[in-house]
């Protein structure tokens, strides 16, 4: 039985910035004003159509996304048709335009299952941009990738195209969740493989720092730096005049959060629990520990920011928080 992939491809706008080349200065524009719409809209239905009338050497020149899909499957699209594929773009309107043009070409080609991706803020216009886009990419990641794992997929990153700064990050990010990572060696069309290495992350250090990183990672908090002085320096990051989470520091985060908040309640700030809350938890199914842990972090990061005032907790809509009234 051959094994089925999770395929994830960056999707750079080189595909229509080759026919326009007025439309690479509006890279980073998450709107595009109405003449250069225009303009774009005949790009991509140019692009589209010249990619369905092409040859399969033609199509791998003007597509560094497909050239990385023909070298995968070795000029056989039709071996991808069952497999799980998603086009990763920037949060910008070339870049979904530029991967809407993909995925209707691989549509054409009888893949089924394939999607456009655009976390968040992912552009290159600012590094704070770029930086918020990834931690998106990242929870998506760990939100979406483990399920094909476990459904035997195998996992491969193509990052023939896009831009190289993001394919600079999803080198580090596939070391924890791709099997692989393809690219083109464009001199001679062969597809160069590089294999996930054996990256294991230290359990024992982050668990010594369990609260604020999860205060950090699953309350989006910001904390005093005198909170986070003993926590390695690459797991954060100072934001303003206080300390979030890092990308890196969510990545290896994700790798332990089931294992760590499924052992026993975390004593976040502002919170206490009774013993009864304490024996519900630890009959608890190792998913509902987690979800739970999850939450309390969300309600702890909320009532530090302001001061113990629970009228936050009302206006979070994913809380649901009411004030118990005892009626008989």
């Amino acid at each position: 039985m051959t094994t089925r992939r999770f395929v994830l491809s960056t999707v750079g706008i080189s595909l229509l910035s080759k026919l326009e080349r007025d439309l690479y200065h509006a890279a980073n524009a998450v709107e595009l004003p109405a003449d250069m719409q225009s303009v774009a809209e005949k790009a991509a239905r140019q692009a589209l159509a010249q990619l369905e009338s092409a040859s399969v050497a033609e199509r791998r020149a003007m597509s560094a996304e497909l050239n990385g899909l023909y070298g995968l499957y070795e000029d056989q699209l039709h071996l991808g048709q069952a497999d799980a594929h998603f086009l990763l773009v920037t949060d910008t309107a070339l870049g979904e335009m530029a991967g809407r043009v993909v995925e209707d070409f691989l549509r054409g080609e009888g893949w089924s299952q394939v999607s456009v991706q655009k976390p968040h803020k992912l552009s290159t216009a600012t590094a704070d941009d770029f930086s918020q886009g990834i931690k998106k990419l990242i929870e998506w990641c760990e939100k979406t990738i483990p399920g094909y794992q476990d459904a035997g997929y195998e996992i491969v990153f193509n990052l023939t195209g896009g831009f190289k700064i993001l394919q600079g990050y999803l080198n580090i990010v596939g070391m924890f969740y791709a099997d692989r990572m393809v690219y083109i060696f464009e001199a001679a069309n062969e597809l160069l493989t590089i294999p996930r290495l054996p990256i294991e992350v230290s359990e024992a250090a982050l668990r010594d720092h369990r609260v604020p990183l999860a205060l950090m990672a699953e309350g989006d908090a910001l904390l005093p730096l005198d909170q986070v002085r003993d926590i390695p320096e690459g797991l954060w990051e100072s934001i303003g005049h206080g300390a979030g989470i890092s990308n890196w520091g969510l990545l290896a985060w994700n790798r332990v959060r089931r294992r760590i908040l499924s052992e026993r309640l975390l004593n976040f700030p502002h919170l206490q629990y009774d013993d009864a809350f304490q024996r519900d938890f630890t009959k608890a199914t190792v998913d509902e520990r987690v979800d739970l842990q999850r939450a309390l972090a969300q309600v702890s990061a909320l009532l530090t920011e302001h001061a113990g005032n629970v009228a936050a907790l009302k206006q979070h809509t994913g809380l649901q928080y009411d004030n118990y009234t005892n009626q008989y």
